[in-house]
């Protein structure tokens, strides 16, 4: 659908740029028949009318005015002009081949006096009503064989001129119209590229979107069966052995081995809590950077009694979004490790190797066989699974091997740009 829409409108387009186009060149073809024929009234007025304007012309002797009206028929008949009008300096007609107004006595107007006294042209103003908009019009002032100064107003044909400028924009609007159509082909690949990944890209936002929804409920899950589970029973049990001591034997104090025990206890349950309470509060990496978020992560895996050693280092250069990946897969690996290894000692290291940057986390758990690796997929257990597909949606890879009693190895692989994930949807 885009791509349709894109061709329509590049086809609109340049077709609204060829007709600008034309417009554009009609109007300058307008002008440049104007000044055409300024300069042709000027040889005409110089060159065919003066010499024939002798005071036989003005007192109207025959011979003169034949001569004259000869000239001006074989330019009439050879080229645009269409009348010639002879005026003094009184504006009145000391000879003109046209009837009605043109040839008429009025006033020179300000612009035609100045072509008068300085042998310059003016161009003649037309009356849209009478003579139409074909019409051009130039006055040119001259002497004649005596030396007195006269007005010579020539009239023209406007589309005779014009002819050669329709003539050069029919020659390349086709060709500016094709560079535009060949423009907008050789755009659609592009085009239909720019729409694949567009699909593509949504379709990836909306499998993580729903791949996040999904590890929201299971992380709900969790923490509720590890509270129904594990803390719950513990503080219920202090309550059992604290009742049994209390109603054992009346009035006697507790021993300090109960109290010992019901300390320890306590403690524990309260490790269990605080850690709880710091996933929860830690899911999103801190901004001072990956390496700060690590070391919190390793913090609150040794609350649970697990060890943890950090190779780690010049990660301040890394992209946000790289950051982002890696901290997303070392928050829910160590995750893994706390609830299901049983590890005692886990490592942790980046290293940076152009154009990738590589972690890797290694325990000592008790592993597991890859076979119930992807069992666990097929039933729903997204943890790794949402972490592979987010590591491939960056450009990356991401790898878990393991044997029963020889611990887990996660490997994960980033490049350090194109990473296009929003990790808005994890959040």
């Amino acid at each position: 659908m885009a791509l349709t829409w894109f061709a329509v409108v590049g086809l609109v387009v340049a077709v609204a740029a060829a007709l600008l186009t034309g417009a554009l060149a009609r109007r300058a073809g307008s002008m440049e028949a104007s000044r055409s024929f300024e300069q042709i009234a000027v040889v005409v007025a110089g060159s065919v009318v003066a010499p024939q304007l002798t005071q036989d012309l003005v007192d109207g002797e025959p011979t003169s005015t034949a001569a004259l009206e000869d000239a001006v028929a074989a330019l009439r008949t050879a080229g645009p002009v269409v009348g010639i009008t002879v005026r003094d300096s009184r504006g009145r007609v000391v000879w003109s081949d046209q009837e009605g107004p043109a040839a008429n006595a009025a006033p020179l107007r300000p612009d035609q006096r100045t072509a008068l006294q300085t042998g310059s042209v003016a161009p003649v103003p037309v009356d849209p009503g009478t003579s139409g908009a074909d019409v051009l019009g130039a006055s040119v002032g001259v002497r004649d064989s005596d030396g007195d100064r006269l007005l010579v107003e020539v009239v023209g044909r406007r589309g005779d001129l014009g002819t050669s400028a329709r003539i050069a924009w029919t020659h390349f609007a086709p060709a500016l119209l094709g560079t535009l159509l060949v423009l907008e082909l050789l755009q659609l690949p592009l085009v239909w590229q720019l729409a694949h990944r567009t699909r593509r890209h949504r379709e990836a936002t909306a499998a993580l979107r729903e791949a996040a929804v999904v590890a929201t409920e299971v992380e709900r899950h969790r923490i509720a069966r590890h509270l129904h589970d594990d803390v719950l029973p513990g503080l219920h049990g202090l309550t059992y052995s604290l009742d049994a001591t209390r109603r054992g034997s009346p009035g006697s104090e507790p021993s300090a081995a109960v109290l010992d025990r019901t300390a320890e206890s306590l403690r524990g349950s309260i490790r269990e809590l605080r850690a709880v309470l710091h996933g929860l509060s830690q899911a999103r990496m801190p901004e001072a950077g990956l390496a700060q978020g690590l070391a919190d992560l390793a913090v609150r895996l040794e609350v649970t009694g697990v060890s943890v050693t950090l190779r780690v280092r010049d990660l301040e250069g890394l992209p946000r979004e790289v950051a982002e990946v890696l901290y997303r897969c070392a928050q829910e690996t160590l995750r893994n490790v706390a609830a299901h290894s049983g590890a005692q000692h886990v490592e942790l290291s980046v290293s940076i190797e152009a154009p990738h940057v590589t972690m890797t986390v290694d325990d000592d758990g008790r592993g597991f066989e890859e076979t119930r690796l992807t069992e666990s997929r097929a039933t729903g257990h997204v943890g790794l699974r949402a972490l592979g597909d987010l590591v491939a949606d960056s450009g990356g890879s991401l790898t878990a091997s393991s044997s029963p009693g020889l611990g887990t190895r996660v490997v994960v692989r980033v490049p350090l740009d194109n990473v296009g994930v929003d990790m808005r949807v994890l959040r």
